[in-house]
């Protein structure tokens, strides 16, 4: 039998080492692959920043109450003419917002047609004569400041500022069967205005709203000198308080821009 080389047995103890070693590799646990988490999904809250503009259609309750300032022959001083017409409203309103995290501020102003008129006649002491008040608000005009609290898509707001009216008021005094003299004034008021509403986003341009709004004019004094009343001309000094509710339904189309007020939930 040959006897095996010292070199040939060196090779086969390698081999066999190897051969071991790759038999207990082989046997060890592969290392798991790191847990997957996927990100966590933060809706974007509605943003209300923006300049927007829109349109508006309500009604409106005017009140007035014209009021003798001195004693004529036609009524005595103190005598209170009170007349509380209503009537459709329309008209437009242009504003921008700012959003910081759930409040909004903003300024607005509005423009709206009217058409409210209303008439109201007083009896004279003398018999066969009265006198009757027409007031006729053509329009009003706001600039407002806007205070809001943003529940994501909803918008709660106030509302505040300076208010005007173009009005004409007439005075008419009937002296007897088809003898009826009458004046009419222009005259533009000036007053505040204070309000609240909610709107809605319907999409992230375009929105809804209900607001309500208080315009107070405070009272003046009118002086009618040209009713002709025979045989005497008649004078005729009035103090008009006004006063006037607003309520609407409207649209507005925002034009948004970025770094807004908008903010992700937790």
């Amino acid at each position: 039998m040959r006897r095996l080389s010292p070199g040939l047995l060196v090779g086969m103890a390698v081999a066999a080492s190897a051969l071991a070693t790759a038999a207990s590799a082989a046997d060890m646990p592969v290392p798991a692959a790191p847990a997957y988490y996927p990100p966590a999904y933060h809706p974007v809250v509605y943003d209300w920043t923006g300049i927007y503009g829109g349109g508006h259609l309500g009604a409106g309750l005017l009140e007035d109450q014209v009021t003798t300032t001195t004693t004529t022959l036609l009524q005595p001083s103190g005598i209170p003419t009170k007349l509380s017409p209503f009537g459709v409203v329309a008209g437009a309103q242009a504003g921008f917002n700012y959003q910081i995290q759930q409040v909004v501020i903003g300024a607005e102003g509005t423009f709206t047609w009217s058409d409210i008129s209303g008439t109201q006649a007083t009896t004279s002491p003398l018999p066969t004569v009265s006198e009757t008040s027409i007031s006729t608000p053509r329009w009003y005009a706001t600039a407002t400041g806007k205070l809001g609290f943003a529940a994501n898509d909803f918008l709660f707001y106030a509302k505040g500022g300076a208010a005007w009216m173009s009005v004409n008021y007439t005075q008419a005094v009937s002296t007897g069967v088809g003898n009826i003299s009458s004046q009419t004034m222009t005259a533009t008021r000036s007053g505040f205005t204070a309000g609240g509403g909610v709107e809605f986003g319907m999409t992230e341009n375009l929105s809804a709203r209900l607001e309500y709004d208080y315009l107070n004019f405070g009272t003046k004094t009118y002086t009618f000198a040209n009713l002709n009343t025979d045989p005497v001309p008649l004078v005729l000094p009035v103090a008009i308080r006004s006063s006037t509710s607003l309520i609407s339904v409207g649209m507005n189309y925002r034009f948004t821009w970025g770094g807004g007020g908008g903010y992700v939930t937790k």
